[in-house]
C-alpha cells in the first residue's frame, strides 16, 4: 500500500471526527483545503486542511498535547495528533464540559488519536493493529520515536486553532 493511501485514510478520519463534532453541536459541515481557503477567505470555515509535507530527520514536532498511536501487523509506524491547549479547551466546551483541567485535555487528545486510528483500522482491515493511545505533554523530536520511515505532517485548523496530524506508517 502506498504512503499516500495511509495519509488519505487518516485525513478522512480527521474530517469525519470534526464533521461529527460539528453535527453534534449544530454547525454545518465546512471543510476546505488551504488552496480553497485563499479563494474563500471571507467565509466561515470550521476545518481547514493544510498541505501535508515530509518532515526532515530529527524534526521537533507537536504542540501542548499529543496523542500517539503505534501501528503494527500488516503496517508499522506511528500516528500522532497534536493540538494546543486552546483547541482542546474549545472542543471540551463544545461538549458542554465546564472543567478544563489538563487531565481532561490529555484524555481528549488521546481519544481523538484513538478515534482516528480506529477509523483507519476499519478501513484498512483487521491486520492493521493499533495500540492504546499514549499522551505526551510536550513537543517531540522525531528521533526519540524511531520514525525510521517517511514522516508526513498535515497542519490543520479547527475554528481558527492550529493543530497537526503526523503520519509515519508503512507496510510491514
Amino acid at each position: 500500500m502506498s504512503e499516500r493511501r495511509y495519509i488519505d485514510v487518516f485525513v478522512d478520519g480527521l474530517i469525519s471526527y470534526f464533521d461529527h463534532l460539528n453535527e453534534s453541536f449544530g454547525s454545518s459541515r465546512s471543510v476546505i483545503s488551504s488552496s480553497e481557503h485563499a479563494q474563500r477567505s471571507t467565509q466561515s470555515v470550521d476545518l481547514e486542511l493544510g498541505t501535508p509535507y515530509l518532515l526532515k530527520n530529527e524534526a521537533t514536532i507537536g504542540m501542548d498535547f499529543t496523542g500517539m498511536i503505534t501501528v503494527s501487523g500488516s503496517s508499522v509506524g506511528t500516528v500522532f495528533v497534536s493540538a494546543p491547549r486552546a483547541l482542546l479547551k474549545r472542543i471540551l466546551l463544545s461538549y458542554g464540559e465546564a472543567e478544563l483541567r489538563d487531565e481532561l485535555l490529555r484524555d481528549l487528545v488521546g481519544e481523538i488519536a484513538n478515534t482516528l486510528a480506529g477509523n483507519a483500522r476499519r478501513e484498512l482491515g483487521a491486520d492493521f493493529h493499533i495500540s492504546i493511545p499514549r499522551v505526551i505533554q510536550a513537543p517531540l523530536n522525531t528521533k526519540d520515536y524511531r520514525l525510521d520511515q517517511h514522516c508526513y505532517l498535515l497542519p490543520f485548523r479547527w475554528r481558527s486553532s492550529k493543530a497537526e496530524l503526523i503520519i509515519s506508517v508503512k507496510d510491514s
